[in-house]
């Protein structure tokens, strides 16, 4: 191959662009780019796959006609991520997606890198767009969901580190993407331009954790159409950002290797700055390559704005040159492997490594054991039996309609004594009313959703059946967040993608092969809603300052805000005030929940508000009455609720899921509720399909007449913040409310950056802690031992320095110990205290934590835990 000082200008820049085509061969368009541009890169997706021959016969052409127009060998890339995001799907292995891959041990990912990456060498790729690092912890994320290995940031960077290293071993480049993360997001970039509100802190703990794992080993990353806001204040995305590509990635992080982009045609991208100007925006923003995938004139188009940019000095040839090292790199270190398995083979051979038995055995051995029954009873065909299946077809750009035999069919060919009704994803309103006929003839229901957190209808049918059929059981074959929309449901299974593979294991389990052995890689817990409190006609919080608070939660992005209308402190300006602002809250798009109480409803017209909070002295007609109309939302007190008078509403016709829930918070200390009791309301209330909200206190601003916080969980009233928080998940809330007010800046930031998946426990040093005890405590994510003892929650880290011994005295329940140089090879060893036990000269006790005990016992085995310093 060439080396950068023989090519001329235009093949230098012809190695910036990787560019795509539509046919099954070489068209004249692609031709036209080579020659006139030099083009260097190509990807591929399903529109230039017919079979494998065909595929083998265009790379072939494609390594020739790029070789000999420029000297250099392209790289041919492709998104072959597996499960739902494949391109090559007949004949070579259908390898498992991301999701079903986290089910399994870590190794296997490795062993899917290797396979992977020798089929794709066989057949001419040497590109690998993939492996997904995006972080999971959004159950609404349209379009990354199961493409991720899940929602703890360390098992993502785990899975796929074993994953690039078993690619590139096959001399195939691996592609981390999308940089800085898009598992946290609401849109799709291909549609829209995402924005994850992030900040720096948060980011680097959760986002960013994998792709710091991977840094010295992945050769390539591909940076996301998303504007993090963390870095950039105007609405510039990552993939254009010099602030997110060359400050974070190339400078703070120290990323030697290869840059690319996403397909600058996606919309977050064309829609604003257009294809052309984001290809070289991107590439002097510090990306190595910048990819327009789809439409040939948006190709030429881009070559020439940065063919102009060079000519008038905007993009220098020094920069380029800087670009080229890195891409030569990598197509070096591919070289002799690509010409080995490719250039110097033949179909025949290549057909060989395809046809791989092993490689076959080994995706379908990983699909099965990722079936995962989260809750209930399995599902046996001992009974009259109706099975209720989605058909499979794409749900986002990045996928495309797989080429398989649906569920009902597959069942159908398997003769099995049930009966199936295929149902589309966005099923009838009129279809679910002739199904529900039907299934109530039947003993038991299995329903296999597909993306029913997106199709509500599906979760429609659900709802459904579940009031109407004896048994019900629902098998979701994407998104394991489906439960999500039917939490009552009390069997629930899941696999993680709807392909060939999947298909056959869930004939496998119907009839009784083999049983659901998978681990959940999500937590299935919706995000966090975050809320605040303002209180009007007291003489603690002028309209002034409550105007000023609602401005900065605008700022904050709270949503959502509490006001209670019948405190006796209240002065008789309450009505003026509270008109002030429910006005300001609407202008500035801050939805006001109002708390009454019957008196104070009899001589009071409610303003424009979101929800109307029922507190005491309505009687059960009265509710039901407020439930039918369409003003606002009706919020239930928790405390004033049973299952007798949630049946009775539900049976005089209101849909309970659409209330909502709250629990009451307690001015007067050692009045609130414990963390038993709200736990358990908490799961009831699920089991109905309804979410519920808990208040906990301010830390800074307390609320009069008592001035002692205002917490539903009362131990909430003496922890810290991040203790607070780390009780959330334990407790099943899905809403966190301030009820105190004002809280500050701070401690906006802090709820609604924090990770609900990973306890935050504060920790406290003793005094005299040497400065490698406090990193061995905080500068890691710590995992609970597998093989939990009683006595302590232990971290699996290790020192290889020596820690002395020091304040080995008796240690405490909630101490923090730390081993010592006299317990050997279990020196650096951090545990957390959940007994008292006698001292011991080999354990040094460095400090205690922070932590409510079902916060204790909730890190169970095998689960993350970090500490945070609070003092000494």
């Amino acid at each position: 191959m060439k080396n950068i000082s023989e090519m001329t200008l235009q093949e230098k820049i012809g190695q910036l662009l990787i560019v795509g085509f539509d046919g099954y061969e070489i068209n004249n368009e692609l031709i036209d780019i080579v020659k006139r541009y030099k083009a260097g890169n190509i990807i591929l997706f399903t529109r230039n796959i017919k079979d494998l021959k065909q595929l083998y016969k265009l790379n072939k052409d494609l390594h020739e006609l790029v070789l000999k127009e420029t000297g250099v060998m392209p790289l041919i890339s492709i998104d072959q991520e597996g499960g739902m995001v494949t391109r090559i799907m007949n004949g070579a292995t259908f390898c498992p997606g991301n999701m079903t891959l986290a089910t399994a041990d870590p190794k296997c990912a490795y062993t899917d890198g290797v396979i992977m990456g020798e089929e794709l060498r066989s057949l001419g790729i040497n590109m690998n767009l993939a492996p997904s690092l995006d972080v999971n912890n959004n159950p609404n994320n349209p379009v990354i969901g199961v493409r991720s290995y899940g929602d703890d940031p360390v098992k993502v960077g785990e899975y796929g580190l074993n994953y690039i290293r078993g690619l590139q071993s096959t001399g195939v480049i691996a592609t981390s993407k999308h940089f800085p993360g898009h598992g946290d997001t609401n849109s799709d970039s291909h549609k829209a331009l995402p924005i994850v509100p992030h900040n720096k802190e948060r980011l680097n703990n959760v986002e960013l954790v994998p792709f710091k794992k991977v840094l010295n080993e992945t050769k390539a990353i591909m940076s996301a159409h998303i504007l993090f806001e963390a870095y950039e204040s105007e609405q510039v995305p990552g993939t254009l950002s010099k602030n997110v590509i060359t400050g974070l990635l190339r400078n703070e992080l120290g990323y030697n290797g290869l840059i690319v982009s996403d397909c600058m045609e996606m919309k977050a991208i064309d829609d604003t700055f257009t294809t052309p100007v984001g290809a070289l925006m991107g590439l002097k923003a510090g990306l190595d390559q910048s990819m327009v995938s789809h439409t040939y004139e948006k190709e030429v188009a881009a070559f020439e704005v940065i063919y102009k940019a060079v000519e008038n000095g905007e993009f220098t040839e020094e920069e380029i040159d800087e670009k080229l090292e890195r891409i030569m790199k990598v197509k070096n270190e591919s070289y002799e492997l690509m010409k080995k398995y490719f250039y110097d083979s033949t179909f025949e051979e290549a057909k060989k490594v395809i046809d791989n038995i092993e490689h076959k055995k080994f995706a379908e051995k990983v699909v099965d054991e990722s079936l995962t029954s989260v809750k209930g009873e399995n599902f046996y065909l001992n009974k009259k039996s109706l099975i209720i299946a989605t058909e499979p077809f794409a749900t986002t750009i990045a996928e495309d309609t797989l080429d398989v035999n649906s569920i009902s069919k597959q069942i159908e060919m398997s003769k099995l004594d049930v009966d199936v009704i295929p149902i589309k994803a966005n099923i009838e309103d009129e279809v679910i009313e002739e199904i529900l006929n039907k299934a109530v003839l039947y003993e038991q229901v299995l329903v296999c959703t597909y993306n029913a957190t997106v199709f509500s209808r599906q979760a429609k049918l659900v709802n459904k059946l579940y009031d109407k059929v004896e048994k019900l059981f629902v098998l979701s074959t994407r998104s394991p967040y489906d439960i999500l929309k039917f939490k009552q449901v009390e069997n629930y299974l899941c696999l993680y993608e709807y392909s060939p593979n999947s298909v056959k294991t869930i004939v496998k389990y119907l009839k009784g092969e083999i049983k659901p052995i998978g681990k959940l890689p999500v937590s299935l817990q919706e995000e966090i809603t975050v809320g605040a409190s303002i209180y009007v006609g007291l003489d603690d919080y002028p309209v002034k300052k409550n105007i000023e608070y609602l401005e900065l939660l605008k700022e904050k992005k709270i949503d959502y805000v509490f006001i209670s209308a019948h405190m006796p402190e209240m002065k008789a300006s309450f009505i003026e005030e509270l008109d002030i602002l429910c006005k300001k809250a609407e202008e500035l798009g801050i939805k006001i929940i109002l708390d009454v109480s019957k008196p104070m409803m009899s001589n009071f017209k409610i303003p424009n508000i979101y929800a109307l909070r029922l507190d005491y002295g309505f009687s059960i007609d009265e509710i039901i009455e407020l439930c039918k109309q369409d003003k606002f939302i009706v919020e239930l007190n928790a405390s004033t609720l049973s299952k007798d008078k949630l049946e009775y509403m539900k049976n005089h016709g209101v849909n309970l899921s659409k209330l909502r829930i709250s629990h009451n918070f307690y001015p007067k200390k050692y009045t609130g509720l414990s963390s038993e009791v709200v736990k358990r309301k908490n799961q009831e209330f699920h089991k109905l399909g309804m979410k519920v909200m808990i208040y906990i206190p301010g830390k800074t601003g307390f609320r009069p007449p008592m001035y002692e916080g205002l917490p539903t969980v009362e131990n909430h009233r003496f922890l810290s913040l991040p203790a607070i928080l780390s009780t959330v998940k334990y407790l099943e809330a899905d809403e966190v409310f301030f009820g105190d007010a004002f809280a500050t800046s701070e401690e906006l930031d802090y709820v609604k950056n924090f990770n609900y998946n990973i306890p935050v426990i504060p920790v406290r040093f003793n005094e005299g802690v040497t400065e490698e005890e406090k990193k061995l405590v905080l500068n890691r994510v710590h995992y609970n031992r597998s093989d939990e003892t009683e006595y302590f929650k232990r971290s699996s880290c290790r020192y290889n320095g020596e820690i002395k011994p020091f304040n080995t005295v008796e240690r405490n329940k909630f101490a923090v110990t730390v081993d010592n140089v006299k317990f050997l090879r279990y020196q650096g060893e951090v545990c957390i205290m959940c007994k008292n036990i006698e001292a011991d000269e080999r354990v040094n006790v460095v400090g205690v934590a922070e932590i409510d005990d079902d916060v204790l016992a909730a890190i169970k085995p095998g689960k993350p835990f970090k500490f945070i310093l609070i003092g000494e």
